[in-house]
């Protein structure tokens, strides 16, 4: 293998593909990056056993086709640092030789052939989604999924494959619950239903940006594959009954408002600013055409923003954490958000536009309690 590259896309490749790669794996060869030079174009790849990345690097000269090895941690480093704009990498004897304008770095790496193939999408049986659409779906869901070990079904974004052209991503913690539907192209009228880790749909995200065309992806019998014209992801599913997210959303609502988005997570953060770890609550206070926000903290202080609303009904109030607040109102493109809830123990659900739907646990306190 030669080729003379580009150093900085070089760089960013490398940048790009090290995201998956793992420092603590026991594993010394899963630490490197495959380089593959063929046809004309040279292939970067990585893994982790659990996600798998390959992108494609541009404006690269291949002299001599081949495969080669490298860790991560070595030549990463060597492409950051050095000034020029091109530099020739080139495999010989069992090692690869960087060479830059005043240097030369002969770095050893293993047997390409003990490195795992990332497989490729089958011709058949794959869905078709927008790069924009994928990103904004991603966006709004992968946030909710569940960290902790403990609810494994939970550790992923849920995706269901309509036979209308539809995908729906649904991510939940078991304290709230992200669901998005967008359109897609299913010529073949696929229906599935998987989950994938929220490491996978991050790398699916960032496959749409680093690529212009329609992201092709499929869910096997235990992986999720996708590419387009940047690469290919591939992901192990979560194992395990995702929860059915229909029972979670309520299909009706006591108090009904709509708010203004921008102003809703000012005024969210401003009265989180004397919340403690140990009173991590917003009190939401509806009266007639207005909304109280308070927060409280017997070793910090009392916070109230007020905002006029259009609300007419009666009273109510709500608590929430802050953070499930501030984390879906960051993210909204919207003026305003419909937020509908019954009382002060029952989901509250926030809508943007036809296609998102935000549900949200209250922290339930009773009453005189700080």
């Amino acid at each position: 293998m030669e080729l003379v590259a580009n150093r900085e896309a070089l760089y960013h490749g490398f940048q790009r593909v090290g995201s998956v790669v793992s420092s603590s794996i026991q594993q010394p060869i899963y630490r490197n990056v495959k380089v593959e030079a063929a046809g004309g174009a040279v292939w970067l790849s990585a893994t982790d056993l659990e996600v798998g990345l390959t992108l494609k690097v541009g404006d690269v000269e291949v002299q001599r086709e081949g495969v080669a090895l490298l860790p991560h941690s070595r030549l990463s480093p060597i492409l950051g640092a050095t000034p020029d704009e091109r530099i020739t990498l080139r495999e010989d004897d069992g090692a690869v030789v960087v060479e830059t304008e005043d240097g030369t770095f002969r770095i050893l790496g293993e047997d390409p052939a003990d490195f795992p193939q990332i497989p490729e999408l089958p011709q058949e049986g794959a869905v078709e989604i927008d790069p924009d659409v994928l990103r904004y779906m991603v966006r709004r869901t992968a946030f909710a999924a569940a960290e902790a070990k403990g609810r494994y079904a939970l550790n992923g974004v849920l995706f269901v494959v309509g036979r209308e052209n539809s995908i729906e991503m649904v991510a939940a913690d078991g304290a709230r619950l992200a669901h998005v539907k967008k359109k897609v192209s299913n010529p073949e009228g696929v229906t599935a239903e998987f989950i994938v880790m929220t490491r996978g749909v991050e790398q699916l995200a960032r496959l749409a940006d680093y690529g212009k065309e329609p992201v092709r992806f499929i869910g096997t019998e235990n992986q999720l594959l996708a590419e387009n014209d940047a690469g290919r992801v591939v992901c192990q599913l979560v194992e395990g009954q995702f929860p059915n997210y229909h029972e979670v959303i309520p299909s009706d609502s006591k108090v009904k408002v709509q708010l203004p988005s921008k102003e809703l997570l000012s005024a969210v953060r401003r009265a989180s600013f004397l919340t403690t770890d140990q009173t991590r609550v917003v009190n939401f206070g509806f009266s007639q055409n207005a909304l109280s926000i308070t927060a409280e903290s017997p070793d910090v202080g009392h916070a109230e923003v007020r905002m006029a609303v259009e609300y007419d009904g009666e009273e109510a109030q709500i608590a929430f954490n802050p953070e499930f607040l501030e984390d879906v109102l960051s993210i909204v493109e919207r003026d305003s958000v419909k937020m509908r809830f019954t009382d002060r123990r029952s989901p509250c659900v926030i809508k943007v536009g036809l296609d998102y739907t935000y549900v949200v646990s209250p922290v339930i306190r009773e009453e005189g309690e700080v």
